[in-house]
């Protein structure tokens, strides 16, 4: 490795260290603000506050490693800009992309360490926050979970079955209902059920009930059912796509398909999590450029670096939401909603980088 591309990689990893700090003790301090007094109204120990927000930083250290990058980069360069070392490589001969190399480098290393966290520990580790913040601190009973991609829920005396949960609308129902020997009684079947006034009505449902002399089989066009349960108590035992690795993530959408629901939602978030860690490498080739630009102002340095790496993760992050967003509405594509960011942003820092003199 040359001289050079160390000296810019090391400085860059000493700022990336003390941003990444940063970056993870504001998460840390907003999430401990927000759940202190509704631990200490569960009457919980605070201990357990601790553990949630132990569990919690793995996804804090991976969602911001990316922007943590870009701010140590443009911090890097805006530094190396003020002290006049961007003007003695550039007398020296060494041109924009050679400047770039090592920056892009640790970005896709910074990819990687984003995607195997992402498929690795951090979904473990979400689905652990949530289970003890809602069962060991909130006190709630563990009714609803999530196996074999469905959702179950155990009520009183009946068992709910449920391919999707979307909102007030379930897919893919299945309804048990038991005697107090945990004998099945009744078993009611329907493709779609919706949450109305209080009520589910579920849409052609096949309803079995489980006789001496035999089953009785009934159809009926619509059913109206009075039960206990809400969405939102189904909604626990869902897993969000956050909790899920791309190979589970995977494997639930081939299932929708194969069963006949619309996986829209999933199938972006599935295409997200390959474009996500990605984010590393499109913000250090816009914040490269820019921090090239404005290194030939003299007051540039750690304010300007802040401020500009502050406004261009912004930038990228709503760019990000609103696409992913518009992919689950069905205004776009579910890959090209997961991905037209990242293009437009690479798009962008090519052509800063063309721009520039050499």
């Amino acid at each position: 490795m040359k001289p050079l591309t160390r000296y810019l990689l090391r400085e860059q990893l000493k700022v990336l260290s003390m941003a990444l700090g940063g970056f993870v003790l504001i998460f840390l301090a907003v999430e401990a603000l927000e759940r202190t007094e509704a631990v200490l109204t569960y009457g919980a120990p605070l201990r357990l506050l601790g553990l949630f927000l132990l569990y919690r930083t793995p996804a804090y250290l991976v969602q911001s490693l990316p922007f943590a990058l870009l701010m140590a980069t443009m911090v890097t360069l805006g530094l190396m800009g003020r002290n006049r070392e961007i003007l003695a490589m550039k007398v020296h001969g060494v041109g924009n992309y050679t400047i770039l190399a090592p920056f892009l480098l640790t970005s896709m290393a910074v990819a990687v360490v984003v995607f195997l966290g992402l498929e690795g520990a951090v979904p473990r580790l979400l689905q652990e926050a949530d289970h003890l913040w809602s069962v060991r601190i909130k006190g709630e009973k563990e009714r609803a979970f999530f196996r074999a991609e469905k959702v179950w829920y155990l009520g009183d005396g009946v068992i709910y079955n449920i391919r999707l949960v979307k909102g007030g609308e379930l897919r893919g129902v299945t309804i048990l209902y038991l005697t107090k020997g945990m004998e099945l009684k009744e078993r009611i079947d329907a493709k779609r059920a919706h949450y109305l006034g209080g009520h589910w009505v579920l849409y052609d449902p096949t309803v079995r009930t489980f006789l001496p002399g035999g089953v009785r089989e009934t159809r009926v066009p619509k059913l109206r059912l009075y039960l206990k349960e809400t969405p939102q108590d189904f909604q626990q035992g869902m897993k969000d796509p956050e909790e899920m690795s791309y190979t589970e993530l995977r494997r639930y959408v081939r299932k929708l398909r194969r069963e006949g629901y619309d996986p829209t939602r999933y199938v972006v978030n599935l295409h997200a999590k390959v474009a996500f860690p990605f984010t590393s490498v499109i913000l250090v080739l816009v914040g490269v450029p820019l921090a090239l630009w404005t290194s030939r102002r003299r007051e540039g340095g750690i304010p300007l670096g802040i401020a500009l790496s502050v406004a261009v993760g912004m930038l990228y992050w709503v760019a990000f939401a609103v696409s992913v967003a518009a992919g689950q509405g069905g205004l776009l594509p579910p890959w090209l909603s997961a991905w037209v960011a990242n293009l437009f942003f690479a798009a962008v820092g090519l052509y800063l980088l063309e721009a520039l003199p050499y």
